[in-house]
């Protein structure tokens, strides 16, 4: 009986396969988190850079009139909606996950503050406006099914002067 207790401590065989039972599910778990956090980075690189695209279109077409300004805000939005596979919204800065809108704003003086109407309460101060790209959309990581955080909600916004 010794002998049998004493041959069995001494085979070494099948102890790789436990050590990889034991470390498998934690390289396994490591290895989605890498995908899911790169799908993560790649999609809020994605919406910066259609941002920074529809900034390039505004300043390309340097719109000086009113009519200028709704040509190059109707293609803006066509394109944005298009390259971000994001419903274009009409409500300025009140829009959902999975939305982008494009809207005017409006500054006064050296104020830092912008407004959402047109027109400055001390008429010697020069007004500036501004287009204003607001994207929003948001992202389920796998491990939200297990109970483990919460969805993820990107937002871009960019503003640029016009005018």
């Amino acid at each position: 009986m010794l002998s049998i207790i004493r041959k069995f401590h001494r085979d070494q065989a099948g102890s790789t396969l436990i050590e990889t039972a034991f470390v498998a599910p934690a390289l396994i778990a490591l290895t989605l988190g890498g995908v899911e956090v790169s799908s993560m980075v790649a999609r809020q690189t994605e919406m910066q850079s259609v941002a920074a695209n529809g900034m390039e279109i505004i300043l390309a077409a340097a719109p000086e009139n009113e009519a200028d300004v709704e040509r190059t805000v109707s293609e803006l939005q066509a394109y944005l909606a298009t390259a971000s596979n994001l419903t274009l919204a009409n409500t300025g800065d009140q829009i959902e996950p999975g939305q982008v809108s494009v809207y005017k704003r409006w500054r006064c003086g050296n104020n830092s503050a912008r407004q959402a109407e047109e027109g400055c309460a001390n008429e010697s101060q020069t007004q500036s406006a501004f287009l204003v790209i607001y994207m929003k959309d948001s992202y389920s990581p796998i491990w939200t099914n297990y109970g483990l955080g919460k969805d993820l909600t990107f937002e871009v916004k960019r503003s640029i002067q016009i005018g």
